[in-house]
Order: C-alpha cells, then structure tokens, then sequence
C-alpha cells in the first residue's frame, strides 16, 4: 500500500472518480431498514428526525429503530449467522458486519458443504474465511470479543498474525492494501468466534495515505481504556490515542484522521448508560445482548432488541441508555465526526 507525493495529488481526482461509489452521506436523515428486504444492502436513503427545542437540554432523541438481516452463515443450522449493518446517518461510519461462528472437527457436514463450495465456487465457503481481497480509501477496525478463538491475518505489507478474544486490528487501506482472513479452527477442539468488523470513511485528503497495520489491546500492548461509572463497564475500543499508543502492525506510521470512536459497554440490569459525545458528532448504538430503552422521536422511550440499532439526531451532547433487559445488556457505541463527503471507496 505504497503513497506517493506529487504525482498522487495530480491523478488524486481521476482515481477517485474510478472507485467504487456508494450514495452520499446526508447527514440529516434516518432510514429504517425492512429485515424481509434488506438482504444486501449496504446505505439507503431517508426520512430526516429533527431535534426538539427540549432535546438540547437533555438526551439526544434517536430515530427509527433499525431492524437488520440475520445472513445465515455456518453452521447456520446451529446459529451461526452474521449480522451486517449499513448505518444510516452514521458518517463517517459505512459499515459495521456482526460475526458469530463455531467450527468443529467433529461436524459431519462441514466436510460436504466446504467441498460443495469448491465445486460451485462459491466464495468463502470453501476456505471457512475471506481468501486475498484488495481494500482502499478506509479504515477498517476488526474487534473480537472477549473469550472468541482467533482470526487469522496475513496481508500485502509482510504481517501475519492471528489475533484473539480482547484484540482488535486497525487497517489504514489509504491507497491500497490486500489481505486474507479466516476463521481459526482445530481438528482437536471446537473453536468459536465473535466479532464486529467496522468500516470507517476517510476524507478525501486522506485517501492516499500509505496504508497501515496496528493491533490494539493488552496482548499487543495497547491496552484499552476501560472504567466503571455507576455498574457500567465501559471499554473504548477504538480512539486516536490507542491507534497512536499501539506499536504492534506493519506500515507507515498512521496519520490522525478527524474523530472516529467506538465504545463498547455493559449495563448491568437497571442500570443507565449516559455517555457525553458532543452535540453535531454522529452517534450510533447496536444492541449485542438484552434490550436497552433510549429517548425515542415522539418524546417517549424506544426499545432497542438484540440485533437492533438506532441513531441519534444532533441537538444535544449526551445520549441516555437505560438497561431495559432482567440481565445485563451490551452495546456497541459508534461516534464520529461528520465527514460531509461523497464516498469513495473500494
């Protein structure tokens, strides 16, 4: 993923016109998504939500509540399934996809359905992952969840590694990188693995940055941040210092790109989540486990289910969150700075 100097910033215009070009961001408006329809979609366009006069003192109020496609995916006969998610109103968040699979070498039909892709080529079947596939124009943060098997990486710039439960790896894809993944299994063991994937726009200034590589939590020493406020654990999985604290990757030092955060908490049953996150920044939450209520459009309260997410119009600089579930309930926090461009990615 080299960058070059002067010739990039003359072929800058002419490259980017060749990408691949998905709709522009509208930063004012919500959509919400049909599960029966919705089996491929990635950003559609909407109905905006203003924000009330009395939404400026208090919580942000969210939008439509977004109902998403579960893709079943193996062993979909056991719930293996992803979950992936074109957040509306999100910029400069394109994507997030949900993962949750298990593998194991006692399956009878595992052998059959790999050799049943081969045959039919269909991808990602046979090779349980993502053979090399090339990138460019993003960021991509790929966080596995606590107690998951592994995800196995090797890439164009000369890193392979395989990352664990409480690991994420960040990949500046600037001006180009390629890379595989795949699933970590074993023929002693059943292996499992839980992840998100998020994809995340960068500016038209930055597009050409040499790409880069780091892996962040405390097995690569980047530890995250992480505290309790009133039972409320709360992990800040992705912000500019852990990018910059983390050594462990391949590539060029990355540059800092405007605001992109991801947080990740969990509430304990009754409790409330009331995270600061400035009053014009996007902000998105999905709903891993449980249910969570939050200030909905017509001044009551929404649920937000398992598998649901939501996002928050502009007018206040907090959201509220309350734990509407017996147990505990976690989510996925998504917070970014508007980037107001057309995407331009691949």
């Amino acid at each position: 993923m080299p960058c070059f100097a002067l010739l990039a910033v003359a072929a800058q215009a002419a490259a980017l016109s060749q990408w691949l070009k998905l709709p522009d961001i509208n930063p004012g408006t919500f959509t919400r998504r049909d599960a029966a329809t919705a089996t491929g979609a990635a950003l559609t366009a909407a109905a905006p939500v203003a924000a009330s006069a009395s939404q400026k003192t208090a919580s942000r109020r969210a939008g439509d509540v977004q109902q998403w496609p579960r893709i079943p995916v193996w062993p979909s006969w056991a719930g293996g399934r992803v979950i992936p998610m074109g957040l509306p109103n999100a910029d400069p968040f394109l994507l997030v996809a949900h993962h949750k699979h298990w593998f194991d070498p006692r399956d009878p039909l595992r052998g059959p359905f790999r050799a049943f892709g081969k045959a039919t080529g269909l991808p990602y079947i046979d090779v349980e992952g993502f053979s090399m596939h090339p990138h460019r124009g993003f960021d991509i943060l790929t966080y596995v969840l606590d107690g998951s098997d592994g995800f196995r990486h090797r890439d164009s710039l000369g890193g392979s590694k395989t990352y664990r439960g409480g690991s994420a790896q960040w990949m500046r894809t600037g001006s180009g990188a390629q890379h595989e993944e795949f699933w970590e299994t074993s023929d002693e063991r059943r292996t499992s693995i839980e992840l998100f994937q998020v994809w995340v726009n960068l500016p038209a200034s930055q597009k050409f940055d040499p790409p880069s590589i780091r892996y962040l939590g405390a097995a690569h020493g980047a530890p995250w941040h992480e505290e309790v406020v009133d039972g409320t654990r709360i992990r800040t999985v992705l912000d500019e210092n852990i990018v910059a604290a983390a050594s462990d990757g391949e590539g060029a030092t990355p540059n800092q790109r405007p605001r992109a955060e991801v947080l990740h908490a969990w509430i304990p049953a009754g409790g409330k989540w009331a995270p600061k996150v400035g009053a014009d920044s996007s902000c998105s939450l999905y709903c891993r486990e449980g249910q969570v209520t939050v200030p909905g459009p017509g001044g009551g309260q929404v649920t937000v289910k398992a598998g649901e997410s939501c996002g928050f119009a502009s007018g206040a600089d907090a959201i509220s969150c309350t734990n509407a579930a017996r147990g505990e309930s976690d989510v996925l926090l998504l917070v970014g700075e508007r980037l107001r461009e057309p995407v331009a990615m691949g």
